[in-house]
């Protein structure tokens, strides 16, 4: 039973690791007939349905009500599904799928100095080692083997605004264990989705009555019907449910390691539609890989010493889980 159970939560990190790796590849092949903001839109429209008949369906329909947080579950949600996505989406226009999964995974690194922020307890020396060696990593394949032109400006907006949406859904999935212990993963991210949707929506159509953004026939909606659905159901839903999967089976420590294989999976795929990787895109996962595998043992070992002693002290180094979707 035990190893039937390590197994499930072994294929559900897998599946959270590929599923969101291919989405990166998928959303930008979506941008032929739709921008980023209608893409965004019809993913999270299905997505959040599929969602909440799934929580009804699990924990009955008294799970749907706010329970009387509706404004703070609202920002969280927009500024977690609606920021993180149209952030990422926006800046995965002007720089390579592989290059946005790769910021992307730097989440759990970005968790630390979001929650060093939030405590104001500094996290040891090593963990900001590693967090630093992550972001260097980061650096190195966005500019292109210069880590200093990111600073300068060199690589556009596009990896900086992938950035801004990283740190959105650290802020909202840190959200959830300061202000949501007592709800289970699949409600506040049912509950939030929708709300974050309605937000999506509202923010699009006011960007298309602007004329900020080019408007969207149905035919368009039909032509990428495909990447609509692929981002929705399997990199979106299958995704979030097999991430959380691989959390209650395997523990926050082990699960967090699968956020490696997301950049991993992206490269693979654009490897298969050609793209050849170059010297500092090798040199940038690897670093940003090694960097985030490094702390979680290092922050394993760490736990396993204090809960040798007493009394226990509550520290940021430990990675917490943050994935986005």
């Amino acid at each position: 039973m035990a190893r039937s159970k390590t197994a499930g939560g072994v294929a559900g990190g897998v599946i959270n690791a590929v599923a969101g790796g291919g989405m990166f590849a998928v959303a930008k092949s979506g941008f032929d007939h739709l921008d980023p903001y209608h893409l965004v839109s019809a993913r999270f429209v299905v997505a959040a349905l599929v969602f909440v008949v799934l929580l009804a369906m699990k924990e009955g329909l008294s799970a749907l009500s706010f329970d009387g947080r509706l404004l703070r579950l609202w920002w969280l949600g927009t500024i977690g599904f609606a920021g993180f996505n149209l952030f990422v989406y926006v800046g995965l226009q002007t720089i390579p799928s592989q290059s946005s999964a790769l910021v992307v995974a730097t989440m759990p690194a970005l968790t630390v100095l979001a929650i060093w922020a939030r405590s104001r307890q500094r996290p040891r020396a090593a963990t900001l080692l590693f967090v630093a060696v992550a972001l260097l990593g980061v650096a190195l394949v966005l500019g292109n083997g210069n880590p200093v032109s990111v600073a300068t400006g060199g690589v556009g907006f596009g990896g900086l605004l992938t950035l801004v949406g990283a740190a959105c859904w650290v802020v909202y999935s840190t959200g959830a264990a300061a202000n949501f212990p007592d709800w289970s993963p699949l409600r506040y991210t049912s509950i939030t989705c929708l709300l974050g949707t309605v937000s999506i929506v509202v923010i699009t159509a006011f960007a298309d009555v602007l004329g900020w953004i080019p408007d969207a026939a149905p035919s368009d909606y039909t032509a990428s019907w495909w990447q609509i659905l692929y981002m929705a159901i399997p990199a979106s839903v299958i995704a979030m449910l097999g991430w959380f999967t691989a959390l209650r089976t395997l523990g926050p420590a082990n699960g967090a390691l699968f956020i490696n294989l997301v950049p991993v999976t992206a490269f693979i795929v654009q490897a298969f539609l050609g793209h050849v990787p170059t010297g500092p895109e090798i040199a940038g996962i690897c670093l940003v890989i090694g960097a985030l595998v490094a702390s979680n043992l290092y922050s394993r070992r760490q736990a396993a010493k204090a809960a040798g002693s007493a009394p226990k002290t509550s520290r940021t180094d430990e990675l917490p889980v943050a994935t986005g979707r």
